[in-house]
């Protein structure tokens, strides 16, 4: 890959076991604020906030599109606000906005602007966190450690997914605002506890990527996923607790199984990759993730909605973290390159997902409740995860 500058390394390196474990478990943090729960724990909420009379289910809906399109700007706005400002810097500024988005959502009585303003605030954290976060640590470790180190970041998302299903159904006994005052306590005291654990930022130049066509590949693959993994990342609750009727426990209780899935798949997926290599492995996840979304149109018992939760929560977070690691392999190590290559990859992931989700609203907003709006959005994600393996055989590196 030719590039301009020269590949270049951080002026301070991690230079200790100690000091990557710590690094890892910033990003870690960041990820859990940043998608964990400004994302996943929105999940099981979206529907309360229509059984509580706080939204209707298309306002409710917007909310959830809101973030993604926040996700989009910050993936965009990322790597040109890394040459302007320190990374660590900015990571800590993202995940206080995170935490403020949620204490700023308390109030039922603000217009519904508002909400939807600081649903995109929130997204905008995530979007730029996951396009920073990762490359600032991968670059310091070891080819052979990466795999393991990117599973383990990206337990944030497991770890908000946990949460928001088992902490939902018993804070929404005691109303809405108890539910974003603790999402918000969450962040915060995530954003405190790894505010010295970033490790230092690289010099802040720009990289000038000329890109292969396998790599223009990658990014539409990586946007055809974010498409795919839509109806359990974003609506599986609000599906089980409103079109199936089944109520927010229960819808909760489902969104737990994802959770399984996603505690169990970095695990699975990082000894696999070990043995098997990163591809065939990132392609095991693409087929897990295909059947996962395949059996939301097969049926609507519980047997096999848990199979299809499950399989989900597997597949998700490998993908993300098998993504992150083929781009670095593309940009060859290097930490400026990787950074926006990666930036790059994560808008386009951002907008498959606004895509998804906001032509999801507007089918729930034309055709109501229990019409059209998730059959729909389950075969258009089935289609696109069988296009996005199809890919995979298309690019080479």
């Amino acid at each position: 890959m030719s590039t301009t500058p020269a590949p270049s390394a951080p002026s301070s390196p991690l230079d200790s076991p100690i000091r990557i474990g710590i690094a890892t478990a910033a990003v870690f943090g960041g990820v859990f604020v940043g998608l964990g729960l400004a994302r996943f724990a929105f999940a099981p909420l979206q529907p309360a906030l229509v059984a509580h009379g706080w939204f209707s289910a298309s306002t409710s809906a917007l909310l959830a599109a809101a973030n993604l399109a926040g996700y989009l700007i910050g993936a965009l706005a990322g790597a040109h606000l890394a040459r302007r400002f320190s990374v660590t810097s900015l990571l800590r500024v993202l995940m206080l906005i995170v935490a403020v988005s949620f204490f700023a959502c308390m109030d039922r009585s603000l217009p519904f602007v508002w909400f939807f303003l600081w649903r995109v605030a929130s997204g905008v954290g995530g979007g730029a966190i996951m396009a920073l976060a990762g490359p600032a640590v991968l670059a310091h470790v070891e080819a052979s450690r990466r795999a393991l180190i990117g599973q383990i970041s990206l337990f944030g998302v497991s770890l908000g997914i946990i949460v928001a299903g088992a902490l939902m159904p018993v804070l929404l006994t005691d109303g809405i605002p108890l539910v974003w005052l603790a999402l918000g306590s969450l962040a915060l005291v995530a954003t405190a506890i790894t505010w010295r654990m970033w490790p230092p930022s690289p010099r802040r130049e720009a990289a000038i990527i000329r890109p292969r066509p396998g790599q223009r590949l990658f990014y539409l693959q990586y946007g055809l996923v974010a498409m795919g993994v839509v109806p359990q990342m974003i609506f599986l609750v609000d599906y089980i607790a409103r079109d199936l009727g089944r109520g927010v426990s229960v819808g909760s209780s489902f969104y737990l199984i994802y959770g399984a899935g996603a505690v169990v798949g970095p695990l699975m997926l990082g000894l696999v990759s070990g043995r098997i290599g990163l591809r065939p492995t990132i392609r095991m996840a693409l087929v897990i993730q295909f059947i996962a979304v395949g059996l939301l149109m097969a049926a609507t018992g519980s047997a096999v909605l848990a199979l299809s939760c499950f399989l989900a929560g597997l597949g998700m977070p490998g993908l993300l973290a098998g993504f992150l690691l083929r781009s670095q392999q593309i940009a060859d190590g290097d930490l400026l390159i990787h950074r926006a290559l990666w930036g790059k990859a994560t808008a386009s992931f951002a907008t498959g997902q606004a895509l998804a989700a906001f032509g999801t609203v507007y089918l729930i907003d034309t055709y109501g409740e229990h019409g059209a709006a998730y059959p729909v959005l389950f075969a258009v994600s089935t289609a696109a995860m069988a296009i996005a393996i199809a890919l995979d055989f298309a690019i080479r590196k």
